[in-house]
C-alpha cells in the first residue's frame, strides 16, 4: 500500500464531502480510483434520498454502460466514512478489490464483516481494508455537520452514537 496516494486519494474523498456540506447534506465523500487514475467521484447528493449515498453515486458514474466487469486493475474505494450494509453489499458485487476508509461508522458501518459470512460467489475476490487515513480531517466534517444541522434525524438524536463518536476526544490514531 502506498501511503501517499492514499492521503492524496483520500483528499479527493475528503474534498467531495466538503462539497456534500457546503449543501447541508451528511458529509461523506467518495472516489474509485486504479493506481493514481480517478474513475469516478462522488458526495452524499440528497438529504431525502437514503439511495443518494457517496458510494452509490460513485458506483452509479462508474459502472455504467459498456464498463467491464472482468478488469484487474486493482480498483480501489475511498470513502471518508465505512460503508453501511447497502453500499458494502454493492461494493461486494463489483469488482473492487480495496476499501479504504477515514472514519469508523458508529452507526453500525460494515467493513467488519467477514468474507466467510458472505455467500460463497462474493468470497471470490478478497477485499483489502484500511482505516483511519486522515480520520481527524473526516470527524471534523461530521462535527461541523452535526453542529449546524436542521435534519429532525440528527436532532432528535436519531444516531446517538455515531454522534458520541464524532465528538469524542480524538484518540490520536
Amino acid at each position: 500500500m502506498d501511503e501517499a496516494l492514499d492521503r492524496l486519494m483520500m483528499g479527493h474523498a475528503l474534498g467531495e464531502a466538503q462539497r456534500a456540506l457546503a449543501k447541508a447534506y451528511f458529509p461523506v465523500g467518495a472516489v474509485l480510483a486504479a493506481g493514481q487514475q480517478v474513475i469516478a467521484t462522488g458526495h452524499k447528493a440528497m438529504g431525502s434520498n437514503h439511495l443518494d449515498h457517496a458510494e452509490m453515486v460513485v458506483f452509479h458514474s462508474a459502472f455504467q454502460g459498456n464498463y467491464s466487469f472482468s478488469r484487474q486493475d486493482g480498483l480501489c474505494l475511498y470513502t471518508t466514512l465505512e460503508p453501511c450494509i447497502m453500499c458494502w453489499g454493492t461494493l461486494r458485487h463489483l469488482p473492487v478489490t480495496r476499501l479504504v476508509y477515514a472514519m469508523e461508522d458508529a452507526y453500525r458501518g460494515c467493513a467488519q464483516i467477514s468474507d466467510a459470512a458472505l455467500p460463497p460467489r462474493h468470497q471470490s475476490r478478497p477485499l483489502l481494508v484500511s482505516r483511519g487515513i486522515r480520520r481527524e480531517e473526516a470527524r471534523e466534517l461530521f462535527r461541523r455537520f452535526l453542529d449546524t444541522t436542521h435534519e429532525q434525524f440528527w436532532v432528535n438524536g436519531g444516531a446517538a452514537e455515531f454522534a458520541e463518536a464524532v465528538r469524542a476526544p480524538s484518540t490520536g490514531c
